[in-house]
């Protein structure tokens, strides 16, 4: 709208109207002359039926002279039927009017419509393309994805094939080391079979040598006591006399007696259980069933030296009788070992002794002494809480640890010594025969460590299956104490309630004859009142008289009900 009124001001500006003598327009029917709102003084004409403007007057508009209305007022007067005419006239543009706002409002609605349209329209194609452009994407992330993986599965075969080019390189360097070894372990073995030999001929001589020397010693000593025997008098210790051996004999047997007691003692003494559970293996010390000390296994060592120290020792034990470097605890995958290092006054498990350099497996409650000293110390396991599996085959490093009842099997040692043998010439040595028997030697000895770790493991088993089956026996026995001293309990309820009933019902016939009448045995107070509170089972009950014939009835009755 605001396009065409610019348009009818443009065109009165290029062709104004002429400005004659004063005159008035009379416009067709539907027609009607209206001034610009943009540009006041300019006038343009319109047809609100038909929605037409047009600068020019429409076809039919008459020019009436300006006085007419001064005339027309005249003739109003005259003619007062003009008036109403008149009337008719200014109602009918005043509709023309509403019907021209109407239209310009129409014509906004239009615009506005227009305008969201075209918003909505510009709306959709933006989503659009912002769906199609997140569909690019994703597809180039896709791609990416398949690209990555691709070179992901890549790198993983060129890994593949050089970790199997690198197995095989390895492989072979191992098969030259171990040919390499084979040809020196051939050549050290010869070397070592002939300096064995050799070493074996000069022991002998020197051994011959030595027990010549020692021969002769013992003569010139032989000698020289001879001479001091008739010199000196006779020492009733070396008195040959019978009564002088007997009572020294006797002298001993009581001392060695007191000293096995006192052991006997020592080892037998209570010992509590723990208070709380064991988290580390450790050593309780006990003296006297008394606890003094506990020594903890743990850190991340695999052995612990006991010994009197004072360095490089973990369990200190400060006395004369412990060597400096005295035991040793050692842990080997799940078993604990204690190995004696060879001490003077030696170390002793469960009252027997330990023989020196012969490991022996540390088990629970295990009681050791160290030097023959009253101190018990009782080795505590981490408790478990649920039965492990059977441990696996333990390393060659356990090869030299074993419980030293693991060779009751074999012959005992040779107490005398066995004589030198006779030097002789080193026969000549066939390396490969060597090397054979010195392989064959060590698969029979890793044969036989595999047999003492299955032993081991065996005895292990059959001592947890023993206190497993101790503990069940153990419940079942306060099970079946328990269910004992309830019946006691039992019975002995029932027979008071038996003997309330029976008092109460004494008590009856009384009360018929006299209110005030007391029961003579309730005044005794032999009795105890039906509403008496029961005495506890483990206190101590009263003497209780003899039942009568009814009594016994009754209570014999009570006790089958219950």
């Amino acid at each position: 709208m605001s396009s065409v009124i610019d348009f009818v001001s443009e065109s009165l500006k290029r062709n104004p109207l002429p400005r004659s003598a004063p005159f008035r327009e009379e416009l067709p029917s539907g027609w009607k002359r209206v001034e610009s709102r943009t540009k006041p003084g300019t006038f343009y004409y319109a047809h609100p039926a038909t929605n037409r403007t047009q600068v020019q007057p429409p076809t039919g508009t008459k020019q009436l002279d300006a006085e007419a209305p001064a005339q027309e007022a005249k003739m109003a007067q005259v003619e007062p039927d003009k008036d109403t005419e008149r009337k008719r006239k200014f109602k009918q543009v005043e509709e023309e009017a509403e019907a021209e706002q109407e239209m310009v409002e129409e014509e906004l609605k239009r615009i506005k419509a227009a305008k969201k349209a075209k918003e909505l329209e510009a709306k959709k194609r933006a989503e659009e393309q912002a769906r199609r452009e997140k569909e690019r994407k994703e597809r180039e992330a896709q791609l990416e994805k398949e690209r990555l993986q691709r070179e992901a599965e890549e790198r993983k075969r060129q890994q593949e094939l050089e970790a199997l080019a690198e197995e095989k390189r390895r492989k072979e360097a191992e098969a030259r080391h171990k040919e390499h070894e084979a040809q020196r372990r051939k050549a050290m073995v010869f070397e070592q079979h002939s300096i064995l030999q050799r070493k074996l001929a000069e022991d002998a001589r020197k051994k011959q040598a030595e027990e010549e020397e020692e021969k002769r010693k013992r003569a010139a000593e032989e000698k020289e006591q001879q001479k001091t025997q008739k010199t000196q008098p006779k020492d009733p210790k070396d008195s040959k006399d019978p009564k002088d051996q007997k009572k020294t004999e006797e002298d001993e047997a009581a001392r060695k007696a007191r000293a096995e007691k006192l052991d006997a003692k020592i080892w037998k003494q209570r010992i509590p259980d723990p208070s709380e559970p064991i988290t580390t293996a450790c050593f309780e010390v006990y003296k006297m069933g008394k606890h003094q000390r506990t020594h903890l296994f743990s850190g991340d060592k695999s052995s612990w030296i006991i010994g009197r120290g004072p360095a490089g020792v973990d369990v200190v034990i400060s006395n004369a009788r412990i060597s400096r470097k005295h035991a040793e605890v050692t842990s080997q995958g799940p078993l604990m070992f204690l190995n004696d290092m060879g001490s003077t006054y030696g170390s002793a498990m469960n009252g027997e002794k330990i023989e020196a350099k012969s490991p022996v497996e540390l088990t629970n409650g295990a009681r050791f002494r160290f030097g023959g000293l009253p101190e018990l110390y009782v080795y505590r396991e981490p408790a478990e809480e649920e039965e492990e599996p059977s441990s696996p085959p333990v390393e060659a490093e356990v090869s030299g640890m074993a419980m030293a009842e693991d060779f009751a099997d074999l012959p005992p040692p040779q107490s005398e010594p066995l004589p030198p043998p006779t030097p002789a010439p080193a026969p000549e040595i066939d390396a490969e025969a060597a090397a054979a028997a010195c392989a064959a030697q060590q698969a029979q000895a890793a044969e036989e460590d595999e047999a003492r770790v299955r032993r081991i493991q065996q005895k292990r088993q059959e001592r947890r299956a023993a206190e497993a089956a101790e503990k069940v026996q153990m419940a079942a026995k306060k099970e079946e104490e328990r269910k004992k001293k309830e019946e006691r309990n039992q019975k002995k309820r029932a027979l008071k309630e038996a003997k309330a009933a029976q008092k109460a019902a004494r008590a009856k016939p009384a009360k018929e004859g006299g209110a005030d009448a007391p029961d003579p045995e309730l005044a005794a107070g032999d009795a105890t009142p039906p509403d008496a509170p029961l005495p506890d089972a483990g206190s101590a009950s009263p003497p209780e008289e003899e039942p009568t014939g009814l009594e016994e009835m009754e209570a014999k009755a009570a006790v089958d009900f219950f």
